[in-house]
């Protein structure tokens, strides 16, 4: 169930193919299905970044059950993420929190 979500101040051109993609990168990266996974995307205009409203940055949350190979995945979610929302990857940060599956729950039912 992995959950990503991105507060940019990037706009955002084709959102919903934006996040079409990104679905699918977090579901092949963490060999994941597709149906499990929920994108969003918070635009934030007013966002800024060292104290620079002009600098095109994303504050990033990837959460899931586990994480095989974050290193990895922390580049590659960030080479993604610079290309897709026109950001310098110094100004992509990434928050990766696994979350216990014990604490996770589907349709009423607790995962673990």
């Amino acid at each position: 169930m992995p959950f990503l979500t991105i507060h940019t101040n990037c706009k955002v051109q084709n959102s919903e193919m934006f996040l079409q993609d990104a679905a699918q990168f977090v579901a092949s990266e963490l060999h994941k299905p597709i149906s499990f996974v929920i994108v969003t995307l918070d635009y934030q205009p007013q966002m800024i970044f060292g104290g620079d409203k002009e600098i095109k940055s994303a504050l990033v949350e990837m959460k899931s059950i586990g994480f095989a190979d974050k290193k990895s995945l922390a580049k590659k979610l960030t080479d993604f993420l610079a290309k897709e929302i026109d950001a310098k990857e110094r100004f992509v940060n990434i928050y990766f929190i696994d979350m216990p599956a014990q604490d996770l729950s589907i349709n009423g039912s607790l995962l673990g």
